[in-house]
Parts: structure tokens; C-alpha cells; sequence
């Protein structure tokens, strides 16, 4: 399932995205004219995760 989101409201997602990863308050790289569309992804079922572990009794350690 799949929503697209143009104009604003894909501007403050970049800027979300921004503030998390980059630190800056605002997505700096945008061109003169860029019209910016977020395509928000929804999974509709998922058959296998592979890389994620469950957390061990007492909880995640260390490694060695």
C-alpha cells in the first residue's frame, strides 16, 4: 500500500528527516524549481525479517 505526498507536507518530512540524520533544521540541497514528492510505504504483510535477532533474557550484552 502506497500514499504520495507532494508540495508542504514533503518538505517537513525531508526537514524531519534532516533534523534526525543530518542535524540541521532544514533540508539545505534544494533546487531552484524542485517540486519534492514523498512516496509513504505502508507493507502490507511481511513473510520474513532477516537480520533482526530477539533480545536475549536480561537483555541485550555487549559483545566481546
Amino acid at each position: 500500500m502506497a500514499r504520495f505526498v507532494t508540495g508542504g507536507e514533503a518538505h517537513e518530512r525531508m526537514d524531519r528527516l534532516a533534523r534526525k540524520y543530518l542535524g540541521s533544521e532544514r533540508f539545505e540541497w534544494i533546487m531552484p524549481g524542485e517540486q519534492r514528492v514523498a512516496v509513504i510505504v505502508r507493507p502490507v504483510k511481511v513473510r520474513h525479517v532477516v537480520g533482526v535477532e530477539r533480545f536475549r533474557p536480561g537483555g541485550p550484552r555487549p559483545a566481546p
